[in-house]
């Protein structure tokens, strides 16, 4: 082989893994990201508030996630990831593709189809040159839980389980969309050779409807694209949603086959998690207890990163829902028990220049 052949070689390599960006942690820890409550719009970011959910957990956060909703408009969110980024820790971006917080209904404006058409291609190719000039890590996630069926990017607003309406006639219409969406949009960043991204799948553990069609592994961009792969997994969510059956440790049981067929190797995340508190039919506290200690040791999945959702909000029959890890003392001490475990750790690995796997 020429030397200059194998140069080529040598860059190619690097150039694949710097890629990647954000490695895998080693020596079974695991990173320790959260959604430290930026408001019910999800993008009321702060230094404070970031300050104030560490000092609730007792450990600093290796990254704060926050919602970009397009009804905003599609631009850099600079200012919010200044502020992520000036606080220690590293901004974990999830594109939302809506025109209003409504839910289960379908997005007219900002659709799958509309994406796939190239209809907001300036706006995004902005967005990834503002990105490359900022020069600041980040993590990014589009249009989550698409398997689940509230968000106006669902499969089940887009096509369901119909195979005529687009693309691949044997293949479900729903998540063939949100599939060929994220890879328009993750190619047209890479058109513009930025570097510094690293790229999540997201999806609900439990599809809703549970039916073949809207598993996860339909929607999945595939290994070519995705640099992390991460799921929601809530316990009882309001004060009447039944409370057994959804233990942290039975839905990873019960759901695991549906997650074996999404054939990756890439790591794996906790990207949402959290129960509600002061419910008749159980203990938060004891469902962090088992939460915890399934993520930490369990013959399913192996765990690189969490990231546990930290909010309350009010529902529409003026009930509360208590997802914030300090709605009680005892959830709270439970939490910080666990995360004091050194397994969880607080600094990612970022790999830009020289570096491999």
């Amino acid at each position: 082989m020429k030397y200059s052949t194998l140069l080529i070689l040598i860059s190619m390599t690097l150039l694949v893994a710097c890629d990647r960006n954000l490695q895998p942690p080693k020596n079974q820890q695991i990173y320790f990201g959260a959604f430290p409550d930026f408001g019910g719009t999800e993008d009321q970011v702060s230094t404070q508030r970031i300050t104030d959910f560490e000092k609730i957990v007792g450990k600093k956060i290796a990254w704060a996630a926050f919602s970009d909703n397009w009804y905003n408009g599609i631009s850099y969110p600079k200012a919010r990831i200044h502020a992520i980024h000036n606080s220690g820790t590293t901004p974990y971006i999830r594109l939302m593709p809506r025109s209003n917080d409504l839910q289960g209904q379908p997005e007219q404006h900002f659709s799958l189809q509309n994406i796939i058409n190239g209809d907001f291609d300036t706006s995004l190719k902005a967005w990834a040159k503002a990105a490359k000039q900022d020069n600041i890590p980040l993590l990014l996630d589009f249009a989550v839980e698409a398997n689940g069926d509230w968000f106006p990017w669902s499969g089940v607003f887009n096509g369901g389980q119909k195979t005529t309406a687009y693309g691949d006639p044997n293949y479900p219409d729903g998540p063939e969309r949100y599939r060929d969406a994220y890879r328009h949009i993750i190619d047209l960043f890479r058109a513009e050779n930025v570097k510094h991204i690293t790229w999540f799948y997201h999806f609900n553990y439990a599809p809703f409807p549970n039916e073949d069609w809207n598993q996860p592994k339909y929607y999945y961009p595939g290994d070519a694209y995705i640099d992390w792969v991460g799921f929601s997994l809530y316990g009882a969510q309001t004060l009447s949603e039944e409370w057994e059956g959804l233990e942290f440790s039975t839905q990873l049981e019960d759901y695991y086959p549906s997650f074996k067929t999404l054939k990756t190797s890439k790591p794996i995340a906790l990207l949402e998690f959290g129960v509600t508190d002061h419910h008749s039919e159980g203990s938060k506290s004891v469902w962090l207890e088992d939460a915890f200690k399934t993520i930490l040791n369990n013959p399913y999945i192996k765990f690189s990163a969490i990231s546990p959702w930290h909010e309350n909000w009010e529902n529409e029959d003026s009930t509360m829902t208590t997802i914030r890890l300090d709605s009680s003392p005892e959830a709270q001490a439970t939490a910080k028990k666990w995360l004091a475990n050194k397994r969880f750790i607080s600094n990612l690995k970022l790999c830009f220049k020289n570096c491999v796997k």
